[in-house]
């Protein structure tokens, strides 16, 4: 299976900022950030299997995570109410999160994972 690649410049607001997002099957993806040529974040989400805890969503803080590492998973909550995403919680202190997501909820969290180093 052959993976898609698509590298982004923004040219305008953050010239020295590239992007690259690959796309490796149906279930899994890689980012990377790069200023000034330098990676300065990277992460691989993947849904289900390669040793996610429960199948839920992963995410490595690296490209390419060996072995299936992971830094968090969010898994499938149902209360009878509503369906949600509960994080395991296993990033340290300023990200710990404990409550139930929504979608949008999840996609901030695991967005907020992604962008730490640029924000140090």
């Amino acid at each position: 299976m052959s993976s898609k690649i698509h590298r982004i410049r923004y040219n305008q607001r953050n010239p020295h900022i590239q992007t690259r997002f690959r796309h490796i099957d149906a279930n899994s993806f890689t980012a990377a950030v790069y200023a000034d040529g330098r990676r300065a974040a990277q992460c691989t989400i993947w849904m289900g299997g390669r040793n996610a805890f429960g199948g839920g969503i992963a995410y490595s803080n690296q490209e390419n995570a060996p072995g299936g590492s992971f830094n968090e998973t969010l898994n499938l909550m149902d209360d009878g109410y509503i369906l949600s995403l509960k994080p395991l919680g296993m990033p340290l202190l300023s990200h710990r999160q404990n409550a139930p997501l929504s979608q949008q909820g999840a996609a901030e969290y695991y967005w907020s994972l992604f962008i730490e180093p640029l924000q140090r």
